[in-house]
């Protein structure tokens, strides 16, 4: 991902931060500047600009409702203002929450400014967890929610929300950068033997496994994701195993890439 596709970089630099991303980044050694992406305040307010027009419409209609003794009526017309007054303090306290933020990528890492704070992660030993929510009705998708859970440079944790433009392009960028960084040594300490654990799910050369329960290697068939559940299929069947939410495995996407490898063969082969 190029930098060259940075957007709304006046509203990035506001307030100096641009300044405070570049020192923590050049001091924890993050290399290269890969992508940056602003909080998505600004449109927040846009929306609160356009809810409070629709809101001064349906007071009128509620004045005029009750003035011409249509009581029941202003009832109907008051529900949705109602609505749009609940949007209104919503969205202004989300866009107030947001103001100021950036998510900048790096080679070696990201930083996440906020509140006047920056926090560095490094994708070499940095830990991802990811939710992302698909909220539907009627059978439709009415919008999808991200979280990314990371772990910073000092051992705290920083989740990575919408609140920054586009993340349905900066997680999964954070995602394939943290596998490209820590899947050759986990792949190394699997070929020496070693057990991995993926929050409940572990992995050995020879096991898959969750608690006290575990499948040889030659046994599985498939390990796939189904409704944010990984699934795991031995002999034509799912295994009580699979029962675990995506968004309970730390570095989910180094977890599915060994659980790939280790599936087609021993770790010896990689």
């Amino acid at each position: 991902m190029s930098g060259d596709s940075v957007p709304n970089q006046d509203h990035l630099d506001r307030d100096g931060v641009a300044q405070q991303v570049s020192a923590a980044a050049a001091r924890e050694g993050l290399g290269a500047h890969r992508a940056a992406y602003p909080s998505i305040a600004q449109a927040q307010r846009q929306h609160v600009k356009r809810v409070q027009i629709a809101a001064a419409v349906l007071a009128v209609l509620v004045v005029l409702c009750l003035a011409t003794g249509y009581v029941p009526l202003a009832f109907v017309v008051g529900l949705p203002l109602l609505i749009c007054l609940y949007a209104i303090m919503t969205y202004s306290s989300a866009a107030n929450r947001n103001e100021g933020s950036r998510l900048d990528l790096f080679e070696h890492g990201l930083t996440s400014a906020h509140r006047g704070g920056v926090r560095v992660v490094r994708y070499a030993d940095t830990s991802v967890l990811q939710n992302i929510v698909r909220h539907t009705q009627y059978g439709q998708t009415t919008r999808i929610t991200y979280a990314y859970t990371v772990t910073d440079t000092t051992g705290a944790q920083v989740v990575l929300r919408a609140g920054y433009a586009q993340p349905h392009e900066w997680g999964p960028a954070i995602q394939q950068a943290v596998t490209e960084a820590q899947l050759p040594q986990a792949v190394a300490q699997l070929n020496a033997g070693r057990r991995l654990e993926f929050g409940p799910l572990w992995l050995t050369p020879t096991e898959i496994g969750s608690g006290n329960k575990s499948m040889p290697w030659p046994q599985v068939e498939d390990v796939e994701v189904k409704d944010g559940y990984v699934r795991i299929r031995v002999a034509g069947r799912w295994s009580a195993l699979s029962m675990t939410a995506v968004s309970r495995i730390p570095n989910f996407f180094v977890f599915r890439a060994l659980a790939d490898h280790l599936r087609r063969g021993p770790a010896s082969r990689g």
